[in-house]
Order: C-alpha cells, then structure tokens, then sequence
C-alpha cells in the first residue's frame, strides 16, 4: 500500500493519473490522456497510450518539480505550491484563507479536485 503523498493542493498523487503515468508506467492510466495528447498535436492521430509515455516526465508531483517536468504540475496545483511554500505551510489546508478562490475556481474547473478540497477541509482545525 503507497503511503499518502500529499501535494500541496490536498490531491493524493499515488492517485493521480499523471503521477501514475511517470511514476509507475501505468499504461491504463496514460489511455486517459490519450485524447487530449492528440487534440495538443503532441501525439499521432494513429498512436496511443504507449505514446503517452513517451513524454514523460509528466508529473513527479508538485514538490519535485524540476526542469525536465512535462507540464510543471499540469493539474495547475504549482501556484498552490509556490503559496505554500511562501506561506511556509505543506498544504493549501493550513492556510487561514483556505478554502481561497483560486482553490475555489480550480476545484470548480476539475470536479475531480473537489476530493482534495474535501480531505483539506477535514484536517482544518476550527478553533
């Protein structure tokens, strides 16, 4: 079992499809991206989740982050780092405006992220 590996966004990477695609080859995670690799021009028509994998790194999560990263936190979750870490905080949870609205808006743009925000809010101490 992986260990929770918080981003700063409160998204567990070892779920995220991204992550997976780089970190663990996961070729059923990359056939997610398959699609929109095409509609970027960054994969064939006729090619498919082994292309996908080709362009790694995309994600080895948003502390990592390093020059050669595919899409510098794709997710949009980078600007969440950079707060954090100029707030001196580990995640966007610990922060007195959270939830704020670029959190609110990003979560608005990805239901998915809604999971994140809900497990951030959950580690919120009300004082």
């Amino acid at each position: 079992m992986n260990k929770l590996k918080l981003a700063a966004c409160g998204t567990d990477c070892n779920k995220c499809a991204a992550y997976k695609v780089t970190m663990e080859k996961d070729l059923k995670e990359a056939e997610k991206f398959v699609e929109w690799y095409r509609g970027q021009g960054w994969i064939g028509e006729n090619e498919g989740a082994e292309a996908v994998l080709m362009k790694n790194p995309i994600c080895t999560g948003c502390w990592n982050i390093t020059d050669d990263c595919f899409w510098k936190c794709g997710c949009g979750s980078i600007d969440f780092r950079i707060c954090c870490e100029e707030r001196k905080i580990n995640h966007c949870g610990e922060c007195d405006d959270f939830p704020c609205e670029h959190y609110k808006k990003w979560v608005e743009m990805t239901p998915y992220h809604e999971k994140a925000m809900d497990y951030l809010l959950s580690l919120k101490i009300i004082p």
